[in-house]
């Protein structure tokens, strides 16, 4: 198994689920509803790339044979993702190890600032795999810089104390959600010349081994 990286072609939509698998069980006799929460949660992102020619058609197509089904892996974000709202800055760090669920003690961000804002995302690697975040409440560090985050989803494999925490490229590890690949070829033509054209969809899942 090898892990890759999303060749630089962007995508003209970006569809971006978190999957939570809680589940809510309803009694047939009162209709009242109990919900439980299980760990497993995760990214799910759907790519379309359409009327690709040329250099990035074969680009994409070759890559994602590349990766044989669902034997390899890729490293990418959200592509629609820009920028944080927060401020960002300092040098933030894991801050101790054996964390799990959804809040990640970290350090090193600028003192009493609003670097994090709802929405914005992260990324950090946990020896495996890169686990892509999304902030979900605004985040104001201390005034000596440390900052508990809460996050979606949860932490998968705890980092190591002072991993590095990734704001102005957040990726994860994602594989291919099943093992075939597919897309639609037009053989148009350009100036009487044959310019094909593939609309191809991409759909990954988190690997959260």
């Amino acid at each position: 198994m090898s892990t890759q990286s999303f060749p630089a072609i962007t995508a003209n939509n970006v569809l971006c689920n978190i999957m939570w698998p809680s589940k809510a069980f309803v009694s047939p006799l009162s209709g009242y509803i109990q919900t439980a929460s299980r760990e497993g949660a995760r990214w799910l992102i759907r790519m379309q790339f359409n009327n690709l020619q040329s250099d990035e058609r074969g680009v994409l197509l070759g890559f994602l044979n590349f990766m044989q089904g669902q034997v390899n892996r890729i490293e990418i974000g959200d592509q629609s993702y820009i920028a944080a709202r927060g401020a960002l800055g300092g040098t933030p760090l894991v801050n101790g190890a054996d964390q799990t669920g959804t809040s990640l003690i970290t350090d090193g961000w600028p003192n009493s600032t609003l670097v994090l804002k709802a929405g914005d995302q992260l990324s950090f690697d946990n020896g495996t795999n890169k686990e892509l975040k999304m902030v979900t409440s605004d985040a104001t560090s201390d005034g000596s810089g440390n900052l508990t985050i809460s996050i979606a989803p949860e932490i998968h494999t705890s980092p190591a104390n002072n991993a590095a925490i990734e704001t102005a490229s957040p990726v994860g590890t994602f594989m291919l959600v099943d093992n075939k690949v597919t897309w639609t070829n037009s053989p148009s033509q350009s100036g009487g010349v044959a310019a094909p054209r593939s609309n191809i969809s991409v759909d990954l899942i988190e690997d959260i081994e």
